[in-house]
Parts: C-alpha cells; sequence; structure tokens
C-alpha cells in the first residue's frame, strides 16, 4: 500500500504531495480491512461534557429533571470488520436529581425516588454498531438493563455515536412509565405529571488512560 502511495506521488503530472500521499495510505489500509476503525479499551464518562435528564409533562405543559451527578465506563470492542461493541455502565445519584424547585424536589425524593432507601440509579448495558466508519456519526442501538427504585426493567433505544478525538460522544433517547418503576405519579400543587416521561442520554467518554 505504501508503494502505491508512492507510485501515485513519483507519476509524471500526478504527483501529490507527502499529506495527500498519508491519507491515500489511510484509505487504502481501512479499505484492505487492516486499519482499525474505531478506537477501542476502556473509556470513561466526562460529567461536565455529558447530560442525562428526562421530560414529563404535566397539566400545564411539563418541567424537566436532570441529574447533576453521575458516573461511568464504557470498554469498547471490535467484533466484526465494521461491527463494534461497548459495555456500558452508568451510575446516577439519585439525590442530585433535581427539577431545579427545592419543594417539588423533596417531593420526588421522597415520594417517587425513594432516594434514602436508593441512592443510586443504574443502567448495564452494550452501545452496539454494524456500521463503523473512521469519521461522521454511527448509528447504534443501546439495550440493557435499567435499576430505578429497586426495579429492574429492560430498556433499547436507537442511538447516534461520534468518534472523537479522545473518546466517543453518544446520545441516546427512549420513553419509560414511571409505573412500571412502582413510581406514584407525581403530583404537586395543581400540577399533574403523566405516567410517560421521556429520558434523554448525551454522554462523552474518554479514554481511561488519559490524564
Amino acid at each position: 500500500m505504501q508503494d502505491a502511495a508512492r507510485s501515485l506521488s513519483a507519476r509524471p503530472g500526478k504527483r501529490v504531495g507527502p499529506a495527500v500521499a498519508g491519507v491515500l495510505v489511510a484509505m487504502l489500509a481501512v479499505a484492505a480491512g487492516h486499519a482499525q476503525l474505531l478506537a477501542t479499551g476502556r473509556f470513561v464518562v466526562v460529567p461536565e461534557d455529558s447530560r442525562v435528564e428526562l421530560f414529563a409533562r404535566d397539566n400545564v405543559g411539563g418541567f424537566r429533571v436532570r441529574a447533576q451527578q453521575f458516573e461511568g465506563t464504557a470498554v469498547v470492542r471490535q467484533t466484526g470488520e465494521r461491527s463494534f461493541v461497548a459495555d456500558l455502565e452508568l451510575t446516577v445519584f439519585a439525590r442530585s436529581v433535581t427539577t431545579g424547585l427545592a419543594l417539588r424536589d423533596t417531593q420526588m425524593h421522597r415520594q417517587q425516588l425513594l432516594t434514602e432507601q436508593y441512592p443510586t440509579i443504574t443502567f448495564q448495558g452494550m452501545v452496539s454498531t454494524d456500521a463503523a466508519r473512521v469519521i461522521g456519526t454511527l448509528p447504534a442501538v443501546v439495550h440493557g438493563r435499567l435499576t430505578l427504585r429497586g426495579v429492574t426493567r429492560p430498556v433499547s433505544a436507537p442511538a447516534q455515536v461520534t468518534p472523537l478525538p479522545d473518546g466517543f460522544r453518544g446520545r441516546a433517547e427512549f420513553e419509560l412509565r414511571m409505573s412500571d418503576y412502582g413510581m406514584p405519579v407525581p403530583r404537586f400543587l395543581f400540577f399533574v405529571a403523566e405516567d410517560l416521561v421521556k429520558v434523554t442520554v448525551e454522554l462523552r467518554v474518554r479514554a481511561a488512560n488519559r490524564s
């Protein structure tokens, strides 16, 4: 492959610079299956560049609930020529979940989340893609088990993953019913929430060995 790039550089009237030749070598390597399309290994979630929140509809429009403290890891491995899987673990500290309104937070922690009894919300599962490429956003699927208020249920949703120089950025949205986890529907003053809520998770992960 390097000989092919050199021949292009040396061909009369077709001379290309070293940078272009390098790109050609990379493209040829990918086409031949000898280059790794995505980084593999262990990655850690960067909370300050990530977001975990849900939107609960109610009789006056709705409100957002955001987790302020969480941590997680992803272990990425290649399973096929263009297929990769990340074993994902995410832990949300339930006391950090907030609506932005202290009185409503107190009620939510006491009645819906039972944070004294269940201090964490966890997800364990995998993110997989069979459409890996060097650049651009990849279609993926996330599936696993969400444990909330001591109840564990399966979760599956489409996702988008973007490779970065030192890791990945991923995004997924899915819906869940609070009643499936034994949570009473929130009521606060004249606000009455719906049972179905939309969850949005955006995670930025960075190579674990990066200082």
